[in-house]
């Protein structure tokens, strides 16, 4: 134990016993809060854009590079605005997302393989972290919300793609199917053919970013990273109106009924918890 911590126990005047409850409830409450995040940016994360993350031969150049970052700077920005907010601490965007990719590998291992039978290397998912840190390091050195999503979010989507292709390069690997040249990514899918539904029967990379031969993959990175911007100043705000708790007012006659302290409890001659 340091100096510093001897100082804040001896000025908070807590028994030994207090101090241990007290560490207790500060790691329940840091237990809750992590579940809540991941719960709330994994299903933020499905509903947005989870379709377009689920299988490697889905990782298209054109629509998974807009869709991905874009469906998860909301959570990185609501939560960076409310730990910065009210705690000062530039961690949010790193900490919802972290959370978030733990919690989709837990996901695809223990569904997706152990309940579908799919290959791990079928449904591996993609990570934003590196974009994330990114913003957390501006915000904490320009203390700007401003600047972090003027520079941070355009950073943000522009670093999805560099970050995912260490582990995409060897999908995207030319093997031979039966006669015709294919990638890795799409011998897999074919190997291991997903539910007959129209949605999960589409075709990729559908679109006039074709005509940019071999850029789409820079261009919809672009344009991912031009929409994060504004993204990412709405989802703030809305951060920030999170943090800002709204009291309504609580009559004396509520007061006295559940015991608090009142004027109406206060007053001379009033009985205990009685109504006035």
């Amino acid at each position: 134990m340091t100096a510093n911590d001897r100082a804040i126990l001896k000025v908070s005047e807590l028994s030994p016993q207090a101090i241990r409850w007290s560490r207790t409830l500060d790691l329940l409450i840091i237990i809750v809060a992590a579940f809540l995040i991941w719960s709330v940016s994994h299903i933020s994360f499905l509903l947005l854009g989870g379709d377009w993350d689920f299988f490697i031969d889905w990782k298209d150049r054109q629509y998974w590079i807009l869709i991905i970052p874009i469906t998860t700077i909301i959570m990185a920005a609501s939560f960076q605005a409310i730990f910065w907010n009210l705690f000062r601490l530039p961690v949010g965007a790193t900490a919802s997302l972290l959370l978030l990719l733990l919690g989709t590998w837990i996901v695809r291992y223990h569904s997706w393989q152990g309940l579908a039978y799919f290959p791990i290397s079928l449904v591996v998912p993609g990570t934003c972290l590196m974009g994330a840190l990114v913003l957390d390091a501006i915000l904490v050195l320009s203390r700007s919300w401003l600047v972090t999503g003027a520079f941070g979010a355009v950073l943000y989507g522009l670093l999805f793609y560099p970050a995912n292709w260490i582990y995409m390069a060897g999908y995207f690997q030319p093997v031979m199917n039966m006669g015709d040249m294919t990638s890795v990514a799409d011998l897999i899918g074919y190997t291991f053919p997903r539910a007959g539904t129209p949605e999960y029967i589409r075709i990729i990379e559908r679109g006039t970013l074709r005509t940019f031969g071999d850029t789409p993959t820079w261009v919809s990175a672009f344009f991912s990273a031009f929409v994060c911007i504004f993204l990412y100043y709405m989802f703030w705000g809305l951060g920030v109106l999170a943090c800002n708790a709204r009291f309504f007012p609580v009559g004396e006659r509520f007061k006295s009924i559940y015991g608090a302290k009142g004027k109406a409890a206060d007053a001379p001659g009033a009985q205990p918890g009685a109504a006035p």
